[in-house]
Parts: C-alpha cells; structure tokens; sequence
C-alpha cells in the first residue's frame, strides 16, 4: 500500500468518488469543487490528443501504475507543482496519491510507468558516464538523473 494522506478515489467512468483533506488541502479545493471538474480540469496542460493517446495505450497496456508531476492551477489562480502516483484497483477504481512537487511550475508535464522509471534512470546513468563532467549536458543529464532516481526511491518505499 502506497503512504500518504492526499487521495483521490476515481470511478470507472472518471467520477471523483472521495478526497481526502489532505487532498483537498493540496489543491485548495472543496470536495463539491473537485467533484464539479471535468476530467483532467486541474492540468494546464491539456493536450486532448495526446492526453487521449496516452490513455489508449494506459488501457492497452493493462493500466501499469503511473508515477508522474504536473502543474495545476488552483482556485485562487496560483500554479502548484503536484507530483501523482496512480494505480487501478481489483474493483476497477483508480487510486491517485498527491503530494506537493518542489519541481518548477514552468517544466513539462511528466508520466510514467514504474518499470520506465529505473529503465530511464539506468538510461541516464549510462549517459552521464560518457559526458564531459561540469558541461552544460552534462548537468541536464545530472538533473534527470536526480529526478528518476528521487522517484524511484519514492516509489520502492511507498509500495
């Protein structure tokens, strides 16, 4: 069982069905607010055809939990980086875990299956070994690996 108190409860047919306080609390939301949104209404990267894409192949893939970090707009029209850990339940229920994201607000939208986590952090250790240490791609590369391996850490102990 993942730990954290900020949850969300999702129906098969994407009704929120319960939040937590501390979920709510999160997204400075009511739980008739966060019930009133449409599906995905608190990105502000909505790319349909994408976001439509890529829940094609979450589906065809058997809905592998996902890991990931978005920016949100909140009520009060501040932006939030929130970071998500998303899985499906025996009952066909998805279950999403928030928690706040010291990430920038500015960066792209991110998501990814558990396994592609370590593959990419692996990725990028490899990378980070053939680079010139102190460079300008050395240090992009440095920051993602920070990243993935700051998730996958998060990930194996919240599992």
């Amino acid at each position: 069982m993942v730990r954290s108190d900020a949850r969300i409860l999702v129906s098969t047919d994407s009704r929120i069905l319960e939040a937590t306080p501390a979920a709510l609390e999160l997204l400075g939301l009511t739980f008739d607010q966060l019930q009133a949104l449409p599906p995905g209404g608190l990105s502000l990267e909505q790319d349909a055809a994408a976001s439509a894409e890529f829940a094609a192949a979450w589906e065809g893939g058997g809905r592998p939990p996902l890991v990931g970090s978005t920016t949100v707009r909140l009520p009060d029209g501040s932006l939030a980086r929130v970071r998500y850990y998303i899985w499906s339940r025996e009952d066909g229920k998805v279950e999403v875990v928030l928690e706040g994201s010291s990430e920038p607000v500015a960066q792209a939208p991110r998501a990814y299956t558990i396994g592609k986590v370590l593959s990419a952090w692996r990725a990028v250790e490899r990378r980070l070994e053939t680079l010139d240490p102190g460079s300008e791609e050395w240090q992009a590369a440095d920051a993602e690996n920070r990243y993935f391996r700051s998730e996958y850490r998060r990930l194996s102990n919240q599992v």
